[in-house]
């Protein structure tokens, strides 16, 4: 079951990595608008004329260390123009196993998160919230997934940075 609020996020995290990694990609590119410790915000206006501003940390540790897990990202997206903020997402270099869950875990708190492709979203608003709290106040996120070749993987995220980061997107990323 997907959130009803879902309103393009697959598509926004798979462009926002191809940005992140690439450069630019349909006419769009992100402008950083700041760095605090280990997360940068950005705001990106696309073709459409929608504006985004999202935070951005890759992870410390990605395990198991043997394996490829291509660019990894965990964001923070506010769609400016459609009212959507504090919407947390991860994107990796490999795609999720289909039908499988994610777990976010901060200070022995785990939220699910449903996947699709390579990206995984937060189901509900209240566990949106309930996890950026806890990210604000903690030091180190860790993510579990597994991928479609069965790959138990999982990275460390620091949060450190984080509320800063947070607060110049919630100012509308000027």
């Amino acid at each position: 079951m997907k959130k009803t609020y879902f309103c393009g996020s697959a598509f926004a995290a798979v462009l926002t990595t191809l940005l992140l990694s690439a450069g630019t990609a349909f006419g769009a590119t992100p402008e950083e608008i700041g760095r605090w410790k280990d997360w940068s915000a950005y705001s990106l206006k696309q073709e459409d004329g929608q504006r985004v501003c999202f935070i951005v940390s890759e992870p410390v540790e990605k395990l198991p260390r043997n394996v490829n897990h291509g660019s990894v990202f965990f964001l923070v997206t506010n769609w400016l123009d459609r009212d959507i903020s504090g919407e947390p997402s991860i994107m990796t270099g490999y795609q999720f196993k289909k039908g499988s869950a994610v777990t976010a875990e901060v200070g022995g708190n785990k939220w699910e998160m449903f996947t699709e492709q390579q990206g995984a979203w937060v189901r509900s608003r209240k566990d949106e919230k309930n996890l950026l709290d806890a990210m604000r106040k903690g030091s180190n996120l860790r993510v579990k997934g597994t991928s479609t070749r069965g790959t138990a993987t999982e990275y460390k995220i620091s949060l450190l940075g984080i509320s800063a980061a947070l607060q110049k997107i919630n100012e509308g990323c000027s």
